[in-house]
């Protein structure tokens, strides 16, 4: 499937707290925490609805929000968009303020004056929605209820499909979203894996950190991991090891992080066996 073609599963508008805006540069900023992009989105979106609907008032806009955060950003010749905001009834979810149904707006798409365009904004998929396989995320979907989370992982196709096939390999069957219902324990296990994205205790010390770029043109992608030895992990922890930009010191610190996974996935295939057995 190419960029431009509709997705199997949408994953860019989930449900009102459920969204992402990576692909817009939402997390390519010097301080990717929550609660500071939560305190720059809620200042957009307030200014914003202030703004004049022309295109003078609305570049006006750009250059302001453009002017408010001078910073080094982990990769520059990757734009942050200026029109991200939060929309939805509640302003509970990351969007686009340029949208035609955002407020204000009256229906009409100001998207032509965004970085990357209308025709851009309107047809782009990004890789994840033609690389991760439609169950893995409708898990995904099913059991992360935040927009910030959501769009950190989201994207990160490779490291999602390399855990859900680890965890696949171990229970001898397809996971599905009917396995990580919101309520179940296996689905709490499975975030608290998944956290490992923000958590990774391992992560080299000149690593991009949080934000990643989501687009596979070559132009930021992550290099393989430097070994500290002969040793060498199953294939598929070395992709999670890439993904998480790892950097380890000796082989023992690299068992310690392969027993770190082991854990977390021994966990999550012991509550979907048990489950399984309590409802046989």
């Amino acid at each position: 499937m190419d960029n431009h073609s509709p997705p199997k599963l949408y994953l860019c508008q989930v449900n009102e707290t459920v969204s992402c805006g990576a692909c817009c540069g939402l997390y390519n900023v010097a301080d990717p925490s929550r609660s500071a992009l939560l305190e720059r989105l809620a200042r957009r979106t307030a200014r914003f609805a202030k703004t004049p609907r022309t295109e003078d008032g609305i570049e006006a806009f750009r250059q302001a929000i453009e002017g408010w955060t001078p910073e080094d950003r982990p990769f520059p010749q990757f734009h942050h968009c200026p029109f991200l905001g939060l929309i939805g009834s509640g302003h509970t979810r990351v969007g686009c303020l340029l949208h035609p149904d955002a407020p204000g707006n009256g229906g009409h798409d100001l998207r032509y004056l965004s970085y990357y365009g209308a025709q851009a904004c309107r047809s782009y998929f990004c890789p994840s929605t033609g690389a991760l396989p439609v169950r893995f995320g409708q898990i995904l979907q099913t059991i992360l209820e935040d927009w910030y989370f959501y769009g950190l992982i989201i994207t990160e196709h490779q490291l999602v499909r390399a855990i859900f096939e680890v965890l696949e390999e171990k229970v001898g069957r397809m996971i599905g979203p009917e396995d990580f219902r919101p309520d179940r324990e296996a689905s709490a296990c499975l975030l608290e894996l998944l956290d490992v994205k923000r958590s990774w205790p391992y992560r080299r010390a000149n690593a991009s950190g949080l934000c990643h770029f989501p687009f596979e043109n070559g132009l930021y992608s992550r290099p393989p991991v430097s070994w500290p030895g002969a040793y060498r992990p199953r294939q598929s922890y070395q992709i999670i090891f890439r993904e998480l930009e790892s950097g380890f010191r000796s082989e023992e610190e690299l068992h310690r992080a392969e027993k770190l996974l082991d854990d977390h996935v021994d966990r999550i295939a012991d509550h979907l066996a048990s489950f399984r057995r309590s409802t046989a």
